[in-house]
């Protein structure tokens, strides 16, 4: 795959890539290096599937791409996750990434507390703290960490933290959803004066939930699908979910098809009673989005492809922790 490929590849399906000329210059002389973070917080759930499909792309062009399971960030925004947990939830998140295939050879799994508390970034976070106003810090954190009209002081240096490990991990290009951008803005912003490398963005429109929401609601049991779900409770969640007929936008039930599913699957076939013709076979997203737009697909139809697809994608998740259900303790209350 050469330079031009990569980067059509990497902004498919994206909303922006910042620092573009700056990334073709590195791809043209070497490996990239590539990461993205997650909070574990709540249980793992089908909400991620935009930012786990754009990591398959990464991987795919061949960057040197690490997953930070950021188990600190999930303590500071708020207590998501208390800490005694955080160590325990990010070996969860970790086997759960690997599971629906996130893993090879360039890929590297690291955890927040691997690096961030070394004394050497513990002083570069020092460093960077008087170059950042705390309106500027909140303004950073407004979309990333809950209850910020009551903004703890780990809400602020949160996004000093998660800016810091670009420079930790060595990063070319950070990539997340939309929600982050101010935080990544403000990386740039402030690496040149550190003396650090100004990593590029690539960022990606966020998840919907169930119901047709942008982010699915973590903090409520029936608002998420989980990536462990039973099968029943797949089925039963896809079959409530928001699915308008003839329409994909805000539509969460045709986006975990075509951003998931179709990412796994070189192929899908949507089965239909042979009274409305019978079986269909999609080899492409665009031909997923036609047939669903002019009304060749139902619905009903959809939902109950989406929902046996899924049953088998997260099938290695599922007997993994039907195995090693004690795991999922730090979830009861969640």
């Amino acid at each position: 795959m050469n330079v031009d490929e990569k980067i059509k590849l990497i902004k498919q399906d994206a909303l922006e890539l910042i620092g573009e000329q700056e990334l073709i210059e590195i791809l043209k002389q070497r490996t990239a290096k590539s990461y993205w973070g997650i909070a574990p917080s709540g249980p793992p759930h089908i909400g991620y599937y935009r930012t786990i499909a754009k990591q398959f792309d990464l991987i795919k062009a061949g960057f040197d791409h690490t997953i930070l399971i950021a188990n600190l960030h999930a303590y500071m925004d708020d207590m998501k996750s208390p800490w005694e947990e955080i160590n325990n939830r990010a070996e969860i998140y970790k086997k759960c990434l690997q599971l629906i295939g996130l893993e090879g050879k360039n890929v590297t799994y690291k955890f927040g507390t691997d690096f961030q508390l070394d004394q050497e970034y513990y002083k570069q976070l020092l460093r960077m703290m008087p170059y950042v106003t705390v309106k500027r810090a909140a303004r950073a954190a407004s979309e990333v960490c809950r209850n910020m009209e009551n903004a703890k002081v780990s809400s602020i240096v949160y996004p000093l933290m998660q800016s810091l490990d670009c420079w930790a991990l060595d990063i070319d290009l950070a990539y997340a959803g939309i929600d982050n951008r101010h935080v990544y803005m403000l990386t740039r912003e402030i690496f040149p004066k550190l003396g650090f490398k100004k990593p590029s963005v690539l960022l990606t429109p966020l998840g919907l939930g169930l119901e047709g929401a942008k982010k699915m609601d973590a903090s409520k049991k029936q608002g998420r699908l989980e990536l462990f779900a039973s099968e029943e409770e797949i089925r039963q969640k896809i079959m409530k979910a928001y699915c308008p007929q003839k329409q994909i936008e805000g539509n969460p039930v045709f986006e975990y098809m075509k951003y998931l599913i179709m990412k796994k699957e070189e192929k899908i076939v949507i089965k239909r009673p042979e009274k409305y013709g019978g079986d269909l076979i999609i080899n492409s997203p665009e031909e997923l989005e036609q047939k669903y737009l002019n009304g060749e697909i139902h619905p009903l139809d959809l939902k109950n492809a989406t929902a046996e697809y899924l049953i088998k994608i997260l099938k290695p998740i599922r007997e993994y922790f039907e195995k090693n259900p004690d795991l999922l303790k730090t979830f009861e209350r969640a």
